[in-house]
């Protein structure tokens, strides 16, 4: 086989030396480089490729979230649909709520003047608390004739699930009228529309809110409290380092923020005490 000559050997050189005169004249370095990077198709780097990856394992899990908790339709960014039915039908999300469902820190005997406060109510309306455990600790001391109204929130994702441990009650003997309102949070403060209540307890419901939301559930709360009566509620503070990860927020309130809240809201007067692992605040109506 004859063996093609070398074209123009000798210029080659001239040839390189003057295109990348002309590339570095034009502000590039590394020609070679320059012209894969401005191609159809540039070749893609490391930081590129995780960052994918990561955006699309989070819009699965976006899309897995919105599906099974809320109903919403799956959207779909970067992800197939037998991937988000697949994660739909998992139970991953369940699970792991659950788990912080489970762990979540147990409230400590009710302070003195509390208990009371709810042994003489006759009118309360309370968010029942994470297990119902703000309502199994006053269930005992309930007056016979007391009124109960309690929230079953629909936008707590530890109550996503229908609640079989919350009963409605008629007044018979020492048993108090219970009445459960199954809302989201802001929707249940329509409640309150006429002076009826001892006690409104928020139990921790407001850190979950958006800044609006808390302002408007705490300043209708003074349309809705008997003279006397007490609104008061439990946070959590960000500085507990004991205290188990909720994820249904993402910055918890601190008390100067709720401080803050309460005062733009009109309440007066609010104590706040150190209560276990949280600190319960209260504002007694004039």
């Amino acid at each position: 086989m004859a063996k093609l000559p070398e074209k123009l050997s000798f210029v080659r050189p001239l040839i390189f030396f003057a295109r990348k005169v002309f590339w570095k004249i034009l502000g590039a370095s590394d020609t070679v480089a320059t012209i894969r990077q401005i191609g159809p198709f540039p070749p893609p780097t490391p930081v590129d490729n995780r960052m994918m990856r990561l955006w699309e394992r989070l819009n699965i899990m976006e899309s897995h979230v919105n599906w099974r908790l809320h109903g919403l339709p799956p959207r779909l960014v970067n992800v197939k649909l037998e991937q988000a039915g697949l994660f739909a039908g998992s139970g991953e999300v369940e699970a792991a709520l659950e788990t912080f469902k489970l762990h979540s820190p147990v409230p400590p005997p009710l302070p003195d003047f509390l208990i009371k406060k709810v042994s003489e109510a006759r009118s309360i309306f309370m968010f029942p608390g994470d297990n119902n455990q703000e309502w199994k600790m006053i269930q005992p001391l309930l007056h016979p004739e007391a009124k109960v109204t309690l929230i079953d929130d629909t936008s707590d994702l530890f109550r996503y699930k229908e609640d079989t441990v919350l009963v409605e009650s008629e007044p018979e003997g020492t048993v108090p009228q219970i009445r459960i309102l199954r809302s989201s949070a802001i929707d249940a403060s329509a409640r309150f529309i006429e002076v009826e209540f001892d006690i409104i307890w928020f139990s921790t419901t407001l850190q979950r809110l958006t800044p609006v939301q808390a302002m408007i559930l705490l300043k209708r709360t003074q349309k809705a409290l008997l003279s006397g009566g007490i609104c008061t509620g439990m946070i959590t503070s960000p500085d507990n380092k004991t205290s188990w990860p909720d994820p249904r927020w993402l910055h918890p309130y601190s008390r100067k923020q709720l401080e803050t809240l309460i005062q733009y809201s009109g309440l007066d007067s609010v104590k706040f005490e150190k209560w276990g692992d949280f600190e319960l605040f209260h504002s007694q109506q004039e």
